[in-house]
């Protein structure tokens, strides 16, 4: 139990420290005039979430790495409460159209990523079902 708490404690500072390089890196690229880091940080998580849940359920790897990658990691590196605040921001400013763009664009894009990283893992795997 301790040694799982502290994987995935791990995998959090790595996840978190991704997160904030990443987001920094994405918004001196790209500019701050929409959350696009947010988002593409979320989509990215959920296709990797998906790839990785499908490999380690069919590869049975040990629950507490699992737990270290899915919880502690993605967990981290994905933000669902800075989606909420960021969307909530631009509603407060009357930026309606960016606002739904945030809120349904990751809705919708997020569950295509995992769509695709489940895909992605059953084709490494060798299987056809989703």
């Amino acid at each position: 139990m301790l040694r799982t708490a502290l994987l995935i404690g791990l995998g959090g500072f790595v996840g978190a420290n991704l997160r904030y390089w990443l987001g920094g890196w994405i918004a001196q690229k790209i500019g701050v005039l929409f959350p696009i880091e947010t988002m593409l940080i979320n989509i990215s998580g959920s296709f990797l979430l998906g790839l990785f849940m499908t490999l380690a359920l069919h590869y049975t790897w040990s629950p507490e790495w699992r737990q270290a990658i899915a919880i502690g990691f993605l967990g981290s590196f994905t933000t669902y409460s800075t989606y909420e605040y960021e969307s909530l921001r631009l509603l407060q400013e009357g930026a309606w159209v960016k606002a739904g763009l945030n809120l349904f664009g990751s809705l919708v894009l997020g569950l295509i990523a995992v769509f695709l990283g489940v895909a992605l893992g059953r084709l490494l795997i060798g299987g056809t079902e989703l």
